[in-house]
C-alpha cells in the first residue's frame, strides 16, 4: 500500500485530483518513521522493536514523520495523496485529527486531538489514533491510523508515545467490541472528513 500511495502522490504532483483511501491492514506491522531512523530515535523504541521481532511482527522503515506506529487488523488506516503546500500542513493535520475526535465524541467517547508534544488523538485511557505525513512537491502522503477493534495483546511491549493503545469499539461497545463492522466505522469516519461513502475502501491490504 505504501507503493500505491507513492504512485498516487506522484499523480497528484502531476495534476491529478487528490485521494484518501481507507483500508484495514491484513497483518500486524510496526512502522518506523523518520525519527526512528537514527541511533537516538532507534534507542527510544529498542524494546518495542525487540518485542515485535520476538513475536514475528514485521518492523519496517517508512518515509514519513513520527517514531513508531503499530498497524494491525481492526484498525482503519487512511492513506492520503492530496495537494498541500507546506504552509497548509498544520491545518491539514488538525482537520484529520479533529475528524477522528468528532467521530469519537459522536460515539459517546471524549477524546482530544493534539498537534504539540503528543501528536494524535487521545482519551483518558490512552492513544486512539496516530498521525504521520510526508510532504513532497506540495503533496501530502501517508496519513492516520485509527484503532477501532485492534487486539490489544498485539500492543503489549510496544511504545506508542509512552501510553497504551486503546480501541474505539472496545470503549464504545463494551462488552461487545465487535458489535459494529469495521466498514461502518470507516464510512462514518469518512463523513467526518466530508467524504462520500463511495470514496471509502474497507478491504484489507497486505
Amino acid at each position: 500500500m505504501v507503493r500505491r500511495n507513492a504512485t498516487a502522490a506522484d499523480a497528484v504532483a502531476a495534476g491529478a485530483p487528490g485521494t484518501i483511501a481507507l483500508f484495514e491492514p491484513a497483518e500486524p506491522v510496526y512502522a518506523l518513521g523518520r525519527r526512528a531512523q537514527d541511533a537516538a530515535g532507534r534507542a527510544q523504541i529498542a524494546q518495542a522493536i525487540a518485542s515485535c521481532e520476538a513475536r514475528q511482527i514485521a518492523v519496517v522503515d517508512v518515509d514519513r514523520g513520527g517514531l513508531g506506529t503499530l498497524h494491525a487488523p481492526g484498525q482503519i488506516v487512511a492513506f492520503l495523496a492530496v495537494p498541500c503546500p507546506r504552509w497548509q500542513a498544520r491545518a491539514l493535520c488538525a482537520e484529520l485529527l479533529h475528524g477522528i475526535a468528532d467521530l469519537a465524541l459522536h460515539s459517546g467517547l471524549r477524546a482530544r486531538s493534539d498537534l504539540a508534544d503528543d501528536v494524535g488523538v487521545w482519551t483518558a485511557d490512552g492513544k486512539l489514533a496516530s498521525l504521520g505525513l510526508r510532504l513532497r512537491e506540495d503533496v501530502a502522503q501517508h496519513g492516520v491510523a485509527l484503532n477501532v477493534a485492534v487486539d490489544r495483546r498485539l500492543a503489549q511491549g510496544l511504545t506508542l508515545c509512552g501510553k497504551p493503545l486503546i480501541t474505539l469499539a472496545n470503549l464504545v461497545n463494551r462488552p461487545s467490541p465487535n458489535a459494529r463492522p469495521l466498514a461502518d466505522w470507516a464510512v462514518e469516519l469518512a463523513s467526518h472528513w466530508g467524504l462520500a461513502p463511495q470514496d471509502v475502501c474497507s478491504a484489507r491490504i497486505p
